[in-house]
């Protein structure tokens, strides 16, 4: 959740601008803010919620697409599951170990 005023960080249990961004441990000095949505709910900058995320999906990535020579080892294919009613149209993934060659 983006944070842009105090009474959204009074609900975050942040006292304070003077409390410390758990990423970069500098001051949460300015608005706008980064709420996490774990039930922690962690306050972060902006930048340091954006290289946070940005992390991640080259992490995903690369565990998806390795660089050559490297074969992947798992692979997402749609399933059969879900796409009826009972799930309300929802798309699911299988993921599947690749082949050892």
């Amino acid at each position: 959740m983006l944070m842009v005023n105090d009474s959204q960080l009074r609900r975050a249990s942040i006292a304070s601008l003077g409390e410390q961004c758990v990423s970069c441990s500098q001051p949460l000095a300015a608005y706008p803010l980064v709420m996490g949505d774990d039930t922690k709910q962690i306050v972060y900058h902006v930048t340091c919620a954006l290289e946070l995320a940005t992390d991640l999906l080259v992490d995903l990535a690369t565990f998806f697409h390795p660089p050559a020579p490297y074969p992947p080892l798992f692979v997402l294919t749609p399933s059969e599951i879900g796409r009826g009613s009972e799930e309300g149209g929802m798309s699911h993934a299988m993921v599947n170990r690749c082949p050892s060659d």
